[in-house]
């Protein structure tokens, strides 16, 4: 039907013009001790705050795209909201368009598990500790499935202060 030569041409225009095919997304990578220790003391922070009845109450607060609150998401991982955190990964983000712009102290796509730390997070930790924990907690409900726009950035760690402090 077709000759071999069309078909290696066109699957070489296809692979060579797909941008996910062609340039792999760089691995994650990480964070550096500095950023990591930082990091553990807000992780640390949060967990025992969510550690606390009232603050758990937060995860019955939101819920995901299909409506379902974010504490029957966490049930599905069979942790408590303490440990859940602590098994989240917390990866070096410097190199992402949200860490450079200055926009963002950490960031993570909503239901994946996984948060990506900015440099800035290091010295917000260090200025103020109590809003580095908020922030942990944040981005963990957004690892939960909870979107954003509606809610807004500063309801859901408004909602987070509330509950947590």
């Amino acid at each position: 039907m077709f000759s071999k030569s069309l078909v290696r041409r066109v699957s070489a225009c296809l692979l060579l013009g797909s941008p996910t095919l062609a340039t792999p997304a760089p691995r994650p990578r990480p964070l550096a001790s500095l950023q990591a220790a930082t990091l553990e003391r807000a992780r640390e922070g949060a967990a025992r705050k969510l550690a606390r009845p009232e603050c758990q109450r937060i995860l019955d607060d939101f819920q995901d795209a299909a409506g379902r609150p974010l504490s029957a998401k966490l049930e599905a991982f069979d942790r408590s909201a303490p440990d859940y955190l602590r098994m989240i990964p917390f990866l070096d983000g410097s190199s992402e368009r949200l860490c450079r712009s200055g926009r963002a102290e950490m960031f993570t796509v909503m239901g994946i598990p996984r948060v990506f730390v900015c440099p800035s997070f290091v010295e917000k930790q260090i200025r103020d500790p109590v809003t580095a924990e908020s922030i942990v907690i944040h981005e963990m409900l957004h690892t939960l499935g909870l979107g954003e726009n509606p809610p807004s950035s500063r309801e859901i760690t408004s909602r987070v202060n509330h509950r947590c402090q």
